[in-house]
């Protein structure tokens, strides 16, 4: 049978494993073909950022300022919308707003000013936890008050289906 080598592994079976030095390693990169994948990235950018939000908050106790970039990137990702230029939803000429809850806040109301133009309103809660979910509503269905501002409350916006 020969000398065992000192880093091969024995397996139930008996048998000595070293095939380690038998195959022989793929040419090139191995990981190429997600790098390449757009919504791979966009996972992958998605992820990274909530880790370093918490990361930061629980070292020092306060936010990092891209909560916003987080919630573009949910948006973008759940509801299948361009990254590039302005969010738009159903190929309207007027884009989607974002809006973002940090987590630990004090509320989850969000404050939306309907004198602007949009065509939908995505509110992306990031939690506690340091996930993200995301909600959206087109603007007709939402409440009309005229011009100014309305408060709408993450619980009453429609959950997705």
């Amino acid at each position: 049978m020969g000398t065992i080598p000192a880093d091969a592994t024995h397996w139930d079976s008996g048998d000595w494993i070293d095939w380690h030095r038998h195959v022989a390693t793929p040419p090139g990169d191995t990981c190429a073909a997600p790098s390449e994948d757009t919504t791979a990235r966009l996972h992958m950018l998605h992820m990274r950022l909530l880790q370093s939000a918490r990361a930061y908050f629980e070292l020092t106790g306060t936010h990092l300022p891209v909560y916003d970039g987080i919630a573009r990137l949910h948006a973008a990702i759940a509801f299948d919308l361009p990254l590039r230029g302005p969010l738009c939803c159903d190929g309207g000429a007027d884009p989607a707003q974002v809006i973002a809850l940090a987590p630990h806040g004090p509320h989850n109301i969000v404050s939306v000013d309907l004198s602007a133009p949009f065509c939908c309103l995505i509110v992306v809660r990031i939690k506690d936890n340091f996930t993200s979910e995301a909600r959206m509503v087109p603007r007709h269905a939402l409440p009309e008050s005229g011009e100014g501002s309305i408060d709408l409350c993450w619980r009453d916006l429609p959950r997705p289906r």
